[in-house]
């Protein structure tokens, strides 16, 4: 794991961490989202790099990952629905959950610097160009 890599995965910890810090006593716009809705976003957000940082998922396997995170966050808000665990059940919670383990994905696909099978076939095309050319 490259220090990039690292540096991105505690990026997405601490923007969870202090959501959960910040979001308690957040008054100001959208302050009924803020309460409801982005710690539920941001806490799946987090766990998907906290998981990836302690070596839990490995490259490649992203999607297991976001699986792990999504459907470990599901089971409490289910577990919430029939008075198993405290809290209230709302199922927009699952739309949040999913928000937030996608948008950890991408910013993880986006920022992994993997080559694409998109960046091979450029490279192949441009190669056979530049061999014809010559």
């Amino acid at each position: 794991m490259t220090i990039k890599n690292k540096l991105i995965q505690s990026t997405g910890i601490a923007i969870a961490f202090f959501n959960e810090i910040y979001s308690k006593n957040y008054t100001g716009p959208m302050e009924n989202f803020v309460h409801g809705y982005a710690h539920d976003v941001t806490f799946p957000f987090g766990l998907y790099f906290l998981n990836k940082l302690a070596g839990n998922a490995k490259e490649g396997e992203e999607w297991a990952n976001a699986a792990f995170v999504f459907l470990g966050g599901s089971f409490f808000e289910v577990l919430q629905g029939f008075k198993l665990f405290p809290g209230t059940f709302d199922p927009k919670d699952f739309l949040a959950y999913a928000a937030g383990t996608g948008l950890a994905v991408a910013i993880d696909k986006l920022t992994s610097g993997k080559e694409t099978t998109n960046t091979r076939f450029n490279k192949r095309l441009n190669s056979n160009i530049s061999n014809n050319l010559n």
